[in-house]
Protein backbone atom coordinates (compact mmCIF):
# COMPACT_ATOMS: atom_id res chain seq x y z
CA UNK A 1 0.00 0.00 0.00
CA UNK A 2 1.27 3.44 -0.62
CA UNK A 3 1.18 6.36 1.61
CA UNK A 4 -0.78 9.36 0.68
CA UNK A 5 0.07 13.05 2.16
CA UNK A 6 -3.07 14.79 2.86
CA UNK A 7 -2.80 18.18 0.68
CA UNK A 8 -1.92 21.69 2.67
CA UNK A 9 -5.23 23.61 3.54
CA UNK A 10 -4.87 26.66 1.84
CA UNK A 11 -4.61 29.79 3.15
CA UNK A 12 -5.80 31.91 0.76
CA UNK A 13 -9.11 34.08 1.77
CA UNK A 14 -12.08 32.58 0.34
CA UNK A 15 -13.11 34.26 -3.14
CA UNK A 16 -16.05 36.09 -1.66
CA UNK A 17 -14.25 37.65 1.83
CA UNK A 18 -11.66 38.53 -1.12
CA UNK A 19 -13.90 40.55 -3.24
CA UNK A 20 -15.36 41.77 -0.32
CA UNK A 21 -12.02 43.53 1.15
CA UNK A 22 -11.10 44.89 -2.17
CA UNK A 23 -14.52 46.71 -2.67
CA UNK A 24 -13.37 48.77 -0.25
CA UNK A 25 -10.93 50.70 -1.46
CA UNK A 26 -13.25 51.22 -4.78
CA UNK A 27 -15.93 52.33 -2.82
CA UNK A 28 -13.04 55.02 -1.08
CA UNK A 29 -12.18 55.92 -4.61
CA UNK A 30 -15.94 56.07 -5.47
CA UNK A 31 -16.78 59.11 -2.98
CA UNK A 32 -13.88 60.48 -3.29
CA UNK A 33 -14.38 61.22 -6.90
CA UNK A 34 -18.26 61.97 -6.02
CA UNK A 35 -16.93 64.35 -3.55
CA UNK A 36 -14.12 66.21 -5.70
CA UNK A 37 -17.21 66.52 -8.31
CA UNK A 38 -19.22 67.80 -6.59
CA UNK A 39 -16.94 70.30 -5.28
CA UNK A 40 -15.42 71.23 -8.64
CA UNK A 41 -19.18 71.78 -9.73
CA UNK A 42 -19.98 74.18 -7.36
CA UNK A 43 -17.06 75.74 -7.21
CA UNK A 44 -17.52 76.28 -11.27
CA UNK A 45 -21.63 77.49 -10.55
CA UNK A 46 -19.95 79.49 -8.00
CA UNK A 47 -17.94 81.66 -10.31
CA UNK A 48 -20.54 81.69 -12.81
CA UNK A 49 -22.54 83.19 -10.43
CA UNK A 50 -20.12 85.59 -9.10
CA UNK A 51 -19.20 86.25 -12.56
CA UNK A 52 -22.86 86.98 -14.19
CA UNK A 53 -23.30 89.31 -11.01
CA UNK A 54 -20.04 91.18 -10.26
CA UNK A 55 -20.00 91.96 -14.01
CA UNK A 56 -22.92 95.20 -13.81
CA UNK A 57 -20.44 96.82 -11.19
CA UNK A 58 -17.99 96.59 -13.38
CA UNK A 59 -19.38 98.31 -16.13
CA UNK A 60 -21.27 100.47 -14.13
CA UNK A 61 -17.39 101.23 -12.06
CA UNK A 62 -17.23 105.18 -12.62
CA UNK A 63 -12.82 103.91 -12.19
CA UNK A 64 -13.95 102.72 -8.70
CA UNK A 65 -11.05 100.33 -7.78
CA UNK A 66 -11.69 96.29 -7.44
CA UNK A 67 -11.92 97.09 -3.56
CA UNK A 68 -14.26 99.09 -3.67
CA UNK A 69 -16.29 97.04 -6.40
CA UNK A 70 -16.29 94.08 -4.13
CA UNK A 71 -16.85 95.68 -0.83
CA UNK A 72 -19.95 97.34 -2.57
CA UNK A 73 -21.01 94.13 -4.13
CA UNK A 74 -20.90 92.04 -0.61
CA UNK A 75 -23.04 94.50 0.72
CA UNK A 76 -25.51 94.12 -1.91
CA UNK A 77 -25.50 90.19 -1.42
CA UNK A 78 -25.84 89.66 2.29
CA UNK A 79 -22.53 90.02 3.23
CA UNK A 80 -22.01 93.33 4.90
CA UNK A 81 -20.75 91.94 8.41
CA UNK A 82 -18.21 90.44 6.42
CA UNK A 83 -17.47 93.62 4.93
CA UNK A 84 -17.50 95.58 8.10
CA UNK A 85 -15.20 92.79 9.50
CA UNK A 86 -12.68 92.93 6.79
CA UNK A 87 -12.45 96.92 6.61
CA UNK A 88 -11.83 97.41 10.01
CA UNK A 89 -9.15 94.88 9.76
CA UNK A 90 -8.32 96.54 6.80
CA UNK A 91 -7.49 99.87 8.38
CA UNK A 92 -5.99 98.19 11.21
CA UNK A 93 -3.35 96.57 9.98
CA UNK A 94 -2.81 97.64 6.61
CA UNK A 95 -3.51 101.42 5.97
CA UNK A 96 -2.99 102.71 9.24
CA UNK A 97 -2.67 106.11 10.10
CA UNK A 98 0.74 106.55 11.28
CA UNK A 99 0.90 108.10 15.03
CA UNK A 100 3.35 111.33 15.22
CA UNK A 101 4.76 113.03 11.91
CA UNK A 102 4.18 116.57 10.17
CA UNK A 103 1.60 116.86 7.30
CA UNK A 104 2.98 116.63 3.52
CA UNK A 105 0.19 119.29 2.48
CA UNK A 106 -0.13 122.85 3.06
CA UNK A 107 -2.89 124.62 5.20
CA UNK A 108 -2.89 126.92 2.86
CA UNK A 109 -5.27 127.15 -0.18
CA UNK A 110 -3.56 129.33 -2.29
CA UNK A 111 -2.40 132.49 -2.78
CA UNK A 112 -5.70 134.23 -4.10
CA UNK A 113 -7.30 132.96 -1.09
CA UNK A 114 -5.71 135.28 1.54
CA UNK A 115 -7.62 135.73 5.09
CA UNK A 116 -9.02 138.62 6.21
CA UNK A 117 -9.14 138.67 10.06
CA UNK A 118 -12.65 139.57 11.85
CA UNK A 119 -13.08 141.47 15.41
CA UNK A 120 -13.84 137.81 16.74
CA UNK A 121 -11.03 136.16 15.68
CA UNK A 122 -12.27 134.54 12.70
CA UNK A 123 -12.20 135.81 9.36
CA UNK A 124 -14.94 138.29 8.05
CA UNK A 125 -16.22 138.06 4.08
CA UNK A 126 -14.16 140.12 1.53
CA UNK A 127 -15.16 144.09 1.89
CA UNK A 128 -18.15 144.54 -1.13
CA UNK A 129 -16.78 147.13 -3.72
CA UNK A 130 -20.12 148.35 -3.72
CA UNK A 131 -22.56 149.62 -1.05
CA UNK A 132 -25.54 147.36 -2.11
CA UNK A 133 -23.56 144.11 -1.59
CA UNK A 134 -22.52 145.66 1.59
CA UNK A 135 -25.53 145.70 2.63
CA UNK A 136 -26.78 142.24 1.95
CA UNK A 137 -27.37 139.84 4.99
CA UNK A 138 -24.43 137.39 5.39
CA UNK A 139 -22.91 135.76 7.97
CA UNK A 140 -18.93 135.52 9.55
CA UNK A 141 -17.11 132.47 9.26
CA UNK A 142 -16.01 130.63 12.85
CA UNK A 143 -12.66 131.68 14.77
CA UNK A 144 -9.86 130.42 14.16
CA UNK A 145 -9.68 126.65 15.25
CA UNK A 146 -7.02 125.68 17.80
CA UNK A 147 -5.05 122.98 16.43
CA UNK A 148 -4.96 120.12 19.21
CA UNK A 149 -1.30 119.40 18.48
CA UNK A 150 0.76 121.90 20.77
CA UNK A 151 3.82 121.52 19.17
CA UNK A 152 4.84 122.38 16.04
CA UNK A 153 2.43 124.94 14.80
CA UNK A 154 1.68 124.88 10.92
CA UNK A 155 1.30 128.36 8.98
CA UNK A 156 -2.26 129.37 8.54
CA UNK A 157 -3.43 125.75 10.54
CA UNK A 158 -6.88 126.39 11.86
CA UNK A 159 -7.43 129.59 9.80
CA UNK A 160 -10.43 130.25 7.66
CA UNK A 161 -9.51 131.29 3.85
CA UNK A 162 -11.93 132.69 1.38
CA UNK A 163 -12.24 130.07 -1.35
CA UNK A 164 -15.36 130.00 -4.68
CA UNK A 165 -16.51 132.36 -6.35
CA UNK A 166 -17.94 135.25 -4.53
CA UNK A 167 -21.59 136.00 -4.01
CA UNK A 168 -22.81 139.65 -4.63
CA UNK A 169 -18.76 140.96 -4.05
CA UNK A 170 -18.52 138.51 -0.93
CA UNK A 171 -17.33 134.99 -0.24
CA UNK A 172 -20.03 132.40 1.00
CA UNK A 173 -17.12 129.69 1.17
CA UNK A 174 -14.67 129.20 3.44
CA UNK A 175 -11.75 126.18 3.69
CA UNK A 176 -9.23 125.34 6.58
CA UNK A 177 -7.19 122.82 7.74
CA UNK A 178 -6.41 121.89 11.09
CA UNK A 179 -4.88 118.32 12.84
CA UNK A 180 -7.62 116.68 14.41
CA UNK A 181 -6.02 114.81 17.06
CA UNK A 182 -2.58 114.98 19.23
CA UNK A 183 -1.93 111.48 17.66
CA UNK A 184 -2.31 111.50 14.14
CA UNK A 185 -0.31 114.23 13.76
CA UNK A 186 0.39 114.10 9.64
CA UNK A 187 -3.17 114.24 9.02
CA UNK A 188 -4.83 117.47 8.48
CA UNK A 189 -8.90 117.82 8.61
CA UNK A 190 -10.00 119.86 5.51
CA UNK A 191 -13.25 121.75 6.25
CA UNK A 192 -15.76 123.85 4.34
CA UNK A 193 -17.61 126.58 5.66
CA UNK A 194 -21.32 127.12 3.89
CA UNK A 195 -22.85 130.43 4.25
CA UNK A 196 -26.73 129.77 4.37
CA UNK A 197 -27.69 133.79 3.28
CA UNK A 198 -25.19 133.85 0.55
CA UNK A 199 -25.96 130.49 -0.78
CA UNK A 200 -28.55 127.89 -1.08
CA UNK A 201 -28.99 123.98 -0.40
CA UNK A 202 -29.64 121.66 -3.54
CA UNK A 203 -29.71 117.76 -3.17
CA UNK A 204 -28.99 115.36 -6.30
CA UNK A 205 -29.92 111.60 -6.06
CA UNK A 206 -27.41 109.68 -7.72
CA UNK A 207 -28.72 107.29 -10.91
CA UNK A 208 -28.28 104.38 -8.46
CA UNK A 209 -28.69 106.01 -4.49
CA UNK A 210 -30.88 105.95 -2.73
CA UNK A 211 -33.45 105.34 -4.98
CA UNK A 212 -36.48 106.98 -6.06
CA UNK A 213 -36.68 109.69 -8.43
CA UNK A 214 -34.14 110.58 -10.06
CA UNK A 215 -34.83 113.84 -12.66
CA UNK A 216 -31.17 114.84 -13.02
CA UNK A 217 -29.97 111.25 -13.62
CA UNK A 218 -27.31 111.78 -10.94
CA UNK A 219 -26.13 115.13 -12.43
CA UNK A 220 -26.12 119.00 -11.83
CA UNK A 221 -28.43 120.70 -14.42
CA UNK A 222 -25.71 122.64 -16.62
CA UNK A 223 -27.80 125.19 -16.48
CA UNK A 224 -27.12 125.51 -12.90
CA UNK A 225 -23.16 125.48 -13.36
CA UNK A 226 -22.48 129.50 -13.29
CA UNK A 227 -23.87 129.16 -9.53
CA UNK A 228 -22.01 126.03 -8.31
CA UNK A 229 -20.13 127.35 -5.15
CA UNK A 230 -19.30 124.02 -3.92
CA UNK A 231 -20.20 120.40 -3.51
CA UNK A 232 -19.64 117.26 -1.35
CA UNK A 233 -20.97 113.72 -0.93
CA UNK A 234 -23.86 112.28 0.23
CA UNK A 235 -24.77 109.83 3.23
CA UNK A 236 -24.26 106.27 3.35
CA UNK A 237 -26.10 103.58 1.22
CA UNK A 238 -30.10 104.56 2.11
CA UNK A 239 -30.12 100.43 3.33
CA UNK A 240 -27.22 101.09 5.95
CA UNK A 241 -28.45 104.30 6.90
CA UNK A 242 -30.61 103.19 9.45
CA UNK A 243 -33.42 105.40 8.33
CA UNK A 244 -35.65 107.05 5.55
CA UNK A 245 -35.68 109.41 2.86
CA UNK A 246 -38.18 112.09 1.14
CA UNK A 247 -38.11 113.48 -2.10
CA UNK A 248 -39.99 116.71 -3.22
CA UNK A 249 -41.91 116.33 -0.41
CA UNK A 250 -42.83 112.48 -0.72
CA UNK A 251 -42.08 109.31 0.86
CA UNK A 252 -39.24 107.59 -0.74
CA UNK A 253 -38.12 105.31 2.38
CA UNK A 254 -40.01 105.97 5.46
CA UNK A 255 -38.71 108.40 8.08
CA UNK A 256 -37.48 106.97 11.64
CA UNK A 257 -38.31 109.43 14.51
CA UNK A 258 -34.90 109.87 16.42
CA UNK A 259 -32.62 109.54 13.64
CA UNK A 260 -29.80 112.13 12.23
CA UNK A 261 -31.79 114.04 9.44
CA UNK A 262 -30.82 116.47 7.02
CA UNK A 263 -33.42 118.94 5.50
CA UNK A 264 -33.81 121.49 2.96
CA UNK A 265 -36.93 123.66 2.54
CA UNK A 266 -38.39 124.91 -0.67
CA UNK A 267 -35.79 127.95 -0.58
CA UNK A 268 -33.16 125.96 -0.38
CA UNK A 269 -32.30 126.42 3.13
CA UNK A 270 -30.67 123.14 4.82
CA UNK A 271 -31.30 122.22 8.24
CA UNK A 272 -29.06 119.37 10.24
CA UNK A 273 -31.12 117.83 13.61
CA UNK A 274 -33.04 115.44 15.06
CA UNK A 275 -36.29 113.71 12.79
CA UNK A 276 -39.28 114.72 15.37
CA UNK A 277 -37.72 117.45 17.72
CA UNK A 278 -36.26 119.77 15.50
CA UNK A 279 -37.48 118.82 11.92
CA UNK A 280 -41.11 117.48 11.59
CA UNK A 281 -43.08 116.03 9.05
CA UNK A 282 -45.12 119.44 9.20
CA UNK A 283 -42.71 122.02 8.34
CA UNK A 284 -41.55 122.78 4.78
CA UNK A 285 -39.62 119.91 4.31
CA UNK A 286 -38.77 118.93 -0.21
CA UNK A 287 -36.24 116.81 0.56
CA UNK A 288 -34.96 114.88 4.12
CA UNK A 289 -31.59 112.51 4.02
CA UNK A 290 -30.85 110.25 7.23
CA UNK A 291 -28.37 108.79 7.89
CA UNK A 292 -27.98 107.12 11.86
CA UNK A 293 -28.28 109.37 14.78
CA UNK A 294 -26.29 112.66 15.33
CA UNK A 295 -22.74 112.91 16.10
CA UNK A 296 -23.23 116.08 17.75
CA UNK A 297 -26.27 117.17 19.64
CA UNK A 298 -26.27 120.59 21.78
CA UNK A 299 -23.04 121.04 20.70
CA UNK A 300 -22.05 118.14 22.72
CA UNK A 301 -20.06 114.67 20.90
CA UNK A 302 -22.45 111.80 21.06
CA UNK A 303 -19.48 109.52 20.23
CA UNK A 304 -18.01 110.19 23.43
CA UNK A 305 -20.88 109.82 26.11
CA UNK A 306 -21.93 106.97 24.26
CA UNK A 307 -25.80 108.68 24.10
CA UNK A 308 -28.09 106.85 21.75
CA UNK A 309 -24.72 106.74 19.30
CA UNK A 310 -24.45 103.56 16.74
CA UNK A 311 -22.27 103.70 13.83
CA UNK A 312 -24.16 101.62 11.26
CA UNK A 313 -23.13 98.19 9.24
CA UNK A 314 -19.99 99.53 8.05
CA UNK A 315 -16.44 100.15 9.81
CA UNK A 316 -16.41 100.89 13.36
CA UNK A 317 -16.30 104.64 14.63
CA UNK A 318 -12.48 103.70 16.06
CA UNK A 319 -10.63 103.20 12.93
CA UNK A 320 -8.75 106.48 11.85
CA UNK A 321 -9.95 106.37 8.26
CA UNK A 322 -11.84 108.82 5.52
CA UNK A 323 -14.70 109.96 7.29
CA UNK A 324 -17.31 112.84 6.51
CA UNK A 325 -19.96 114.56 8.11
CA UNK A 326 -21.85 117.64 7.82
CA UNK A 327 -23.15 119.83 10.84
CA UNK A 328 -24.88 123.07 11.54
CA UNK A 329 -24.16 126.10 13.72
CA UNK A 330 -26.45 127.99 15.89
CA UNK A 331 -26.29 131.28 13.24
CA UNK A 332 -27.60 128.53 10.84
CA UNK A 333 -24.38 128.14 8.36
CA UNK A 334 -22.98 124.64 7.82
CA UNK A 335 -19.86 122.91 8.12
CA UNK A 336 -18.60 119.94 5.81
CA UNK A 337 -15.60 118.12 7.09
CA UNK A 338 -13.88 115.45 5.07
CA UNK A 339 -10.77 113.93 5.37
CA UNK A 340 -8.72 110.69 6.37
CA UNK A 341 -7.18 109.50 8.92
CA UNK A 342 -10.42 110.29 11.48
CA UNK A 343 -11.72 108.59 14.16
CA UNK A 344 -15.48 109.46 14.83
CA UNK A 345 -14.41 111.16 17.66
CA UNK A 346 -11.68 113.49 16.30
CA UNK A 347 -14.35 114.26 13.44
CA UNK A 348 -16.72 115.76 16.40
CA UNK A 349 -14.10 117.13 18.00
CA UNK A 350 -13.06 119.17 14.95
CA UNK A 351 -16.89 120.11 14.14
CA UNK A 352 -17.19 121.21 18.02
CA UNK A 353 -13.86 123.28 17.68
CA UNK A 354 -15.97 125.35 14.75
CA UNK A 355 -19.06 125.58 16.68
CA UNK A 356 -21.33 123.12 15.30
CA UNK A 357 -24.21 122.41 17.59
CA UNK A 358 -25.53 119.86 15.70
CA UNK A 359 -23.65 117.31 12.95
CA UNK A 360 -25.14 114.18 10.68
CA UNK A 361 -22.79 112.03 9.29
CA UNK A 362 -22.10 111.47 5.71
CA UNK A 363 -20.63 108.79 3.85
CA UNK A 364 -16.88 107.12 4.75
CA UNK A 365 -14.08 105.13 2.88
CA UNK A 366 -11.52 106.47 0.46
CA UNK A 367 -13.07 106.41 -2.57
CA UNK A 368 -16.72 108.36 -1.09
CA UNK A 369 -15.64 110.79 0.56
CA UNK A 370 -15.40 114.06 -1.59
CA UNK A 371 -15.98 117.62 -1.60
CA UNK A 372 -14.79 120.46 -3.95
CA UNK A 373 -15.47 124.11 -4.41
CA UNK A 374 -15.38 126.28 -7.29
CA UNK A 375 -14.45 129.45 -8.87
CA UNK A 376 -15.48 130.75 -12.71
CA UNK A 377 -13.98 131.67 -15.36
CA UNK A 378 -15.35 134.87 -18.08
CA UNK A 379 -17.38 132.36 -19.75
CA UNK A 380 -19.30 130.99 -16.33
CA UNK A 381 -17.71 127.36 -16.39
CA UNK A 382 -16.73 126.30 -13.16
CA UNK A 383 -13.20 125.99 -11.95
CA UNK A 384 -12.92 122.67 -9.92
CA UNK A 385 -10.82 122.48 -7.07
CA UNK A 386 -10.31 119.61 -3.99
CA UNK A 387 -11.07 120.17 -0.75
CA UNK A 388 -8.72 117.75 0.21
CA UNK A 389 -5.66 117.55 -2.38
CA UNK A 390 -6.03 113.62 -1.67
CA UNK A 391 -9.66 113.15 -2.61
CA UNK A 392 -9.47 110.40 -5.69
CA UNK A 393 -10.60 110.39 -9.11
CA UNK A 394 -12.12 113.43 -11.03
CA UNK A 395 -12.26 116.85 -9.59
CA UNK A 396 -16.10 117.24 -11.23
CA UNK A 397 -17.32 114.01 -10.07
CA UNK A 398 -20.72 115.99 -8.75
CA UNK A 399 -21.32 117.76 -11.68
CA UNK A 400 -21.56 114.69 -13.90
CA UNK A 401 -23.46 112.15 -13.86
CA UNK A 402 -22.76 109.30 -11.18
CA UNK A 403 -24.12 107.15 -9.02
CA UNK A 404 -24.60 108.27 -5.45
CA UNK A 405 -26.41 111.36 -4.18
CA UNK A 406 -24.79 115.00 -3.52
CA UNK A 407 -25.17 117.82 -2.22
CA UNK A 408 -24.88 121.35 -4.14
CA UNK A 409 -24.36 124.55 -2.53
CA UNK A 410 -25.08 127.28 -5.08
CA UNK A 411 -25.00 131.22 -4.99
CA UNK A 412 -28.44 132.43 -3.60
Amino acid sequence: MTSSTAAPESTDPAPESHAKRSSKPSMTRFWIRRIAVFLLALIAVTGIWFAVTFVPYVRDSQGEPTSVLLATWGRDHGLGSVVAAAEDFYYAHFDTTPVGGKPTESANFGSDTTPTPSATGGNAPSPSPTTSAAARPHLNPPPTLVSPVKDGALQDEGVWQPVASKVDGMHAIYATRVRPDAIHTSVLASLMWIDTKLAKSMYVPGYIEPGGPNPYDGALPEKLWPDVLANTNGAFRIQDSQGGYIYNGKSIVPMVDGQATLAIDSKGHMTVGTWGRDITPNSDVVVARQNLALIIDHGQSRVKSGDGFRWGATTHGESAAWRSAIGERADGSLVYIGSPGLTAQAMADTLISAGVQRAMVLDMNNWWVAGFYFKHDASGQPLCHKLDPNIQESCNRFLNRYKRDSLQFLAN
